[in-house]
């Protein structure tokens, strides 16, 4: 069934996502428009209670990062490179939905 919000998942990482390049294990390096919130940084929940993030994120539409977790590799544009750890998968089926996987610096 389709809903109003399908396709939001693109439409926030073009707007408000930086490029950074990911290579998922075994695969060539790509660059994507994705959200980045380091550790430590202030996160709105959906229940709009703001928590502090404890490890480094990465928030992009679930077809751009498939394959990414576990083991692959997340360079920003800063010269920081991270390692994919695990993916916080919301469930929504959606290809462009988003997902969020947490890093850890490499």
């Amino acid at each position: 069934m389709a809903s109003v919000f399908d396709g939001m998942g693109a439409l926030l990482s073009e707007a408000l996502g930086a490029p950074v390049t990911i290579a998922p294990p075994g695969e060539a390096p790509r660059q994507i428009r994705a959200l980045f919130r380091d550790a430590d940084s202030a996160v709105l929940t959906e229940g709009g209670v703001e928590l502090l993030n404890a490890v480094p994120t990465l928030r992009a539409r679930r077809d751009q990062i498939a394959g990414l977790c576990p083991d692959g590799l997340v360079a920003l544009a800063d010269g920081r490179r991270f390692r994919a750890l695990a993916s916080m998968d919301g469930g929504n089926p959606d290809p462009g939905g988003m997902v969020t996987i947490q890093l850890e610096e490499a």
